[in-house]
């Protein structure tokens, strides 16, 4: 399936929506955030995507706990949330490294268009922690995860730097910036960009507009390149192939790119609530309670539970799961709403609230629509952070698998059960290291009949060629649990 402009929330063209390009991520760089002081990872695709929608991607992250597994996922959500043109959380303005006065992040995208045209874009920015003059009781919400208190600080977005290389205007360009805003050009840099993106400027209006939007970005926590004003100015003046690409960015990141963290992932521990990752949004499901919704949201809810039960089916032999209406009551707007619960079934006899079901089954069925959108689309990137958190390791395993032979779209995750490096290629695979300035590595000096695992452990206990482990002692560890009940 194709990229197709149908969200109103673009402005892409309906003649530019029948071309758009298959985008992956090729590359990740993160500069003092969190616990990385520096990290890189240059995904498989970059050197084998090539056909044209040709196979999956997958990268599979693995670490002990607290050395970067989650930084990466929390990066990727960051990202997502910029090129959505939308707010970065105030919580995330704990992700700048200690004793830095800002974080630096890094991706590169390939977009790979039916013709056989390849461009590249690369999308960097800074991120610093900037408090705020008057939290209050505030409450900061967001599709993913749980009402929190808001934060004494907040997340200023700054020097953004849009590059792009391949065929632009007739000519083949390498890697230059299409927008810059780290220096003092206005209303960015370079100006001979200025030309194709906002055109003559004699009254200044354009000018003035873009140096508003930046102010504002700063104060909201936006990108400036992708706020939805800024697209609107630039997309006012004209339709040049620099633009076009922002566009498909900004339309990627809407539809196609999904960041499922741990935040959403502990609504379903608690037994709180159920977020239904779609492709069409994320529809959070109470479990503790029925939960009311317009009745549009019902259909795309309704819609979203038939295709799971195709394939949760397969996975859990006997067991489906419905909605049950349990009344009609009338919104806030006037119409009429639904106030349901979510049941399931098995075998088609026993009927019971999903509430009482183990979590990883509620976690299983809130991936599985993006899992699905993932395989079959090759412009799909999907990261989970713990992806095995709670499923079967067998089915765990056969997932990747599946996903590895079959699928189309691009995957990342994070684990810390081991099944898929006996079953995913090496090439697949990154590893956190102890080395906050070099945090991501793959293992080197693998046979093609090692198994990956038992290589991992060797290292783990070896530590040859990279440290991948702080190694713990058992004694002082047996010492500790005695001593903590003293």
């Amino acid at each position: 399936m194709k990229l197709q402009a149908q969200d109103q929330k673009t402005f892409i063209t309906p003649a530019h929506g029948g071309r758009l390009p298959f985008i992956r991520i090729t590359r990740a760089v993160l500069e003092n955030f969190k616990n990385v002081e520096y990290g890189e990872i240059d995904f498989r695709c970059g050197k084998y995507f090539v056909p044209y929608g040709s196979a999956s991607d997958i990268l599979g992250l693995y670490g002990q706990n607290g050395s970067g597994k989650t930084a990466f996922i929390d990066a990727l959500y960051i990202l997502k949330e910029l090129m959505r043109g939308n707010k970065v959380p105030d919580l995330f303005s704990e992700c700048i490294a200690k004793g830095k006065k800002f974080s630096r992040l890094t991706f590169v995208f390939e977009l790979q268009y039916e013709d056989g045209r390849v461009r590249k874009a690369q999308y960097t920015f800074s991120l610093a922690s900037e408090e705020i003059a008057s939290a209050g009781d505030r409450l900061e919400t967001s599709a993913d995860y749980a009402a929190v208190p808001a934060s004494r600080y907040r997340v200023r977005v700054f020097d953004e730097v849009l590059s792009m290389s391949g065929p632009f205007h007739g000519s083949d360009q390498r890697m230059n910036p299409a927008i810059d805003t780290t220096g003092d050009e206005i209303p960015f840099g370079p100006k001979s960009r200025h030309k194709f993106l906002i055109g003559p400027d004699k009254t200044n209006q354009k000018t003035i507009q873009l140096q508003v939007n930046k102010q504002l970005a700063s104060e909201r926590s936006q990108s400036f390149i992708f706020m939805p004003e800024t697209l609107k100015t630039l997309t006012d003046y004209g339709y040049s192939e620099y633009l076009q690409v922002i566009l498909e960015l900004n339309y990627y990141g809407l539809n196609y790119f999904f960041v499922v963290n741990t935040r959403s992932s502990g609504l379903i521990r608690l037994n709180l609530a159920l977020l239904l990752h779609t492709p069409r949004g994320s529809f959070p499901i109470k479990t503790d309670r029925p939960t009311i919704m317009p009745d549009n949201t019902y259909k795309d809810v309704s819609n979203y539970i038939s295709k799971v039960n195709l394939v949760i089916q397969k996975l859990i032999p006997g067991l489906t799961i419905e909605l049950h209406t349990i009344a009609q009551p009338i919104m806030e707007d006037g119409s009429t709403g639904k106030m349901i619960d979510i049941m399931a079934i098995r075998n088609g006899k026993t009927r019971m609230p999903l509430r009482d079901e183990s979590d990883g089954i509620r976690r299983m069925i809130s991936l599985l629509s993006l899992l699905t959108a993932a395989y079959n689309d090759p412009s799909f990137t999907l990261a989970i952070d713990e992806f095995d958190a709670g499923i079967f390791e067998y089915i765990f395993g056969e997932l990747l698998e599946m996903f590895e032979d079959k699928g189309m779209g691009q995957l990342i995750f994070t684990s810390h059960n081991l099944r898929p490096l006996e079953v995913i290629k090496k090439y697949y695979l990154y590893f956190t290291s102890t080395d906050p300035k070099d945090r991501y590595v793959q293992l080197k000096s693998i046979a093609r009949t090692n198994n990956m695992r038992n290589v991992y452990f060797r290292q783990i206990e070896s530590g040859d060629e990279e440290r991948v482990y702080n190694p713990t002692q058992r004694k002082e560890i047996e010492k500790a649990f005695r001593e903590a009940m003293e």
